[in-house]
């Protein structure tokens, strides 16, 4: 699915993107409608990936239309974001590694303690077709910045 002209996301993301953000990823439902869920993810360096299972909505939303759109805040300063607007490649996850590594990296954990046994973890890898991170007055400086002063006469 990689393409030269494929949309970078840039550096300047990085922090939103590794410091455990939660996204909410969008997908279109069968009657045409949007839906939206928050999720965790990871972040590659290329792309961004999410995990699920094939019982949930969004998997077969996916299945049947691979649009898909994911804003994801900054955990700490959520008037700095990343959208991605793309493309989803679904990969089954049978030895759970991808989810395994989504627990250690947001719970400490080395294995995912929420699934039932009968669930098949499959990964979405969305490749992105239209990124948007735009620069806001004052959301792009340290936090310091966005308190508010007051000066007194």
């Amino acid at each position: 699915m990689g393409n030269p002209r494929t949309p970078q996301i840039p550096s300047s993301c990085d922090d939103i993107l590794t410091d455990r953000p939660i996204g909410h990823i969008a997908t279109i439902r069968p009657d045409g409608q949007l839906s939206v869920h928050p999720v965790s993810l990871m972040w590659d360096g290329m792309h961004v990936r999410v995990s699920t299972v094939k019982s949930r909505q969004k998997y077969r939303n996916l299945l049947q239309d691979p649009r898909v759109a994911i804003s994801i805040p900054h955990r700490n300063n959520p008037a700095r974001y990343v959208e991605i607007r793309g493309l989803a490649e679904l990969t089954d996850d049978p030895d759970r590694s991808f989810i395994n590594s989504v627990a250690k990296h947001y719970l400490n954990l080395d294995a995912y303690p929420f699934d039932n046994p009968s669930d098949e973890r499959i990964t979405i890898t969305i490749h992105a077709k239209q990124v948007s991170a735009p620069a806001v007055p004052l959301a792009d400086g340290p936090a310091a910045i966005m308190v508010a002063t007051t000066v007194y006469p």
